[in-house]
């Protein structure tokens, strides 16, 4: 039991000390670093070293988001919103959200929010294509968030990880053929798998989010109607509808009287009686009694 636990501490040992250098490694690589051997040679002069020539190739191994937002003006929202869906399904991407609100009259036409997932490689394309069909464009933005850090120091931590799961996978395998197997020990090498194998798949799933998030820009879009093609009036004016709005709201008010009328004479008036009725007849009793002076004698007569 003592050498299987000094072994498990030198196989966590060793893995740790072999994810640093995996991590440094990467780091140099993802960074754009070259062997000293590449470096001595790429000094030497030559004809191609003296020309002025800069390639940034390095962008391209960059793990970049991009996201890019645009503000449109059309006469016809609907027909722009339909153009502009089938412009992304043809770059290979698709529409993941959609909004339509509602018009402000017969001739308005509707405002429209939408937000687009395209491939990163062919999101200006897209966006020139998209501008180019409508009426105006009123503002164009676009971003950038560089992840590549990120992106190197989960694929060090998944190497990391995966090479100890294999260490202890064949630890246990070697405790389970051991004829006194402890089923301490087995269970203790057992947990130490499936919690390799969690952190593995958490890994791995931030990894991907990371690739979808690079491989996909995500494009959102405002669609307005034009100012000028947006009628004066919303509606047509109509006297008679005035008028009829005029007359319902005078019922309605002469219901309300009557309503409150009614409801006075038949509930508050009535809990008025009960309630302050008899406080009012014994003040004017009391009052009548203590307080009301007699009338005055008539003067005897000579």
């Amino acid at each position: 039991m003592r050498r299987i636990t000094i072994f498990l501490i030198a196989v966590l040992a060793l893995a740790a000390c072999s994810g640093a250098a995996d991590s440094a490694e990467t780091m140099v690589d993802a960074s754009g670093g070259v062997d000293g051997e590449t470096a001595f040679e790429s000094a030497e002069p030559t004809d191609a070293s003296r020309s002025i020539d800069v390639e940034l190739d390095v962008v391209e191994d960059r793990q970049v988001i991009r996201r890019a937002s645009l503000e449109l003006y059309a006469d016809d929202t609907r027909a722009a919103y339909d153009d502009i869906v089938a412009m992304v399904q043809a770059t290979g991407g698709f529409l993941a959200d959609a909004t339509v609100f509602p018009a402000s009259g017969e001739e308005g036409q509707p405002q429209i929010a939408l937000t687009a997932r395209i491939p990163a490689d062919q999101l200006d394309a897209a966006m020139t294509a998209i501008k180019d069909s409508v009426d105006e464009v009123v503002s164009e933005t676009q971003g950038a968030q560089d992840v590549t850090a990120e992106y190197i120091d989960l694929e060090a931590r998944l190497t990391n990880l995966q090479a100890l799961e294999v260490e202890l996978r064949a630890l246990l395998e070697e405790v389970r053929m051991q004829d006194n197997a402890d089923p301490d020990k087995l269970l203790r090498v057992f947990n130490e798998v499936s919690d390799v194998r969690g952190q593995i798949e958490q890994i791995q799933g931030q990894i991907n989010y990371l690739g979808d998030l690079t491989a996909l820009a995500t494009l959102d879009i405002g669609i307005t109607q034009t100012p000028s093609a947006v009628p004066i009036v919303d509606e047509p004016w109509s006297p008679a509808e005035v008028a009829r709005d005029a007359i319902r709201n005078l019922v309605a008010g002469l219901q309300n009287v009557t309503d409150t009328v009614i409801g006075f004479a038949l509930f508050a008036l009535p809990m008025l009686l009960i309630t302050v009725g008899p406080i009012v007849v014994v003040g004017v009793l009391v009052y009548r009694r203590y307080f009301r002076k007699p009338p005055p004698a008539p003067a005897a007569s000579g």
